[in-house]
Parts: C-alpha cells; structure tokens; sequence
C-alpha cells in the first residue's frame, strides 16, 4: 500500500477536505488530513490513536482503541478496536481514519435498518 492509495480509501468512504481543516496535499493535488488532524478525529470518536515505528519490518503501525484503555496491536478487531500497517506515518495514519469512518459509516447503517 502507499499513501496515494490510503488518501483513495479515505475518499471512497465520503470523506471531504473543509477549509478548516489541517490538510497535506499529495503531488496529484489531492488533499488529505495531517497527523494530528486525525488523531483529533479519532478524539472526537472516543478513541486513542497510536503510531509506531517497527524497525524490524521498516513500517508503521497505527493501532487504536477506546480513550483510556492500553493500546493492544494483537487485539482483535472490532468497532472500536483495529490496527493497519504502512509504510509511513501519515500511510498508516490516513489508511486508519478510512478504517474508522468505514466503521461508522456500517454502523450507523446498522443502525437504521434495526431502527435502533
């Protein structure tokens, strides 16, 4: 994976650039959200985001879970609770925000269709 293709996954589950928002551009023009603009957003949602370097494999791991609760890599996924590998920082840190808003977004229609 790169990051050109994490930027992709991001907007193919709806998300758009605001002028108010904390945006990089790739060389193609396309915008996307810094470090800490997601890390705010995953704030926003009750979770801590954690972005670790593995110099064994020379990549970066993102890994997130609920505010408060111990950051586990080897926890299993679920709606509050995933890590994604890239191949930097802002690769991994784009790629989980595409995670967590294609989460929302199954969970909120979840939702709607059990009228919950």
């Amino acid at each position: 994976m790169n990051l050109h293709y994490a930027v992709d996954r991001l907007y193919e589950v709806g998300w758009l650039p605001t002028y108010d928002d904390d945006l990089e551009r790739l060389d193609d023009g396309r915008r996307y959200p810094s470090i800490d603009a997601i890390k705010e957003e995953f704030g926003c949602a009750g979770l801590d985001l954690s972005i670790k370097h593995n110099l064994i494999f020379n990549c970066y791991r993102a890994t997130w879970a609920p505010a408060g609760e111990a950051i586990d890599p080897s926890h299993n996924p679920d709606p509050t609770h995933g890590t994604v590998v890239g191949t930097s920082d802002r690769e991994a840190a784009v790629f989980a925000l595409a995670q967590l808003r294609e989460a929302t977004k199954r969970r909120s229609l979840i939702a709607a269709s059990t009228g919950a």
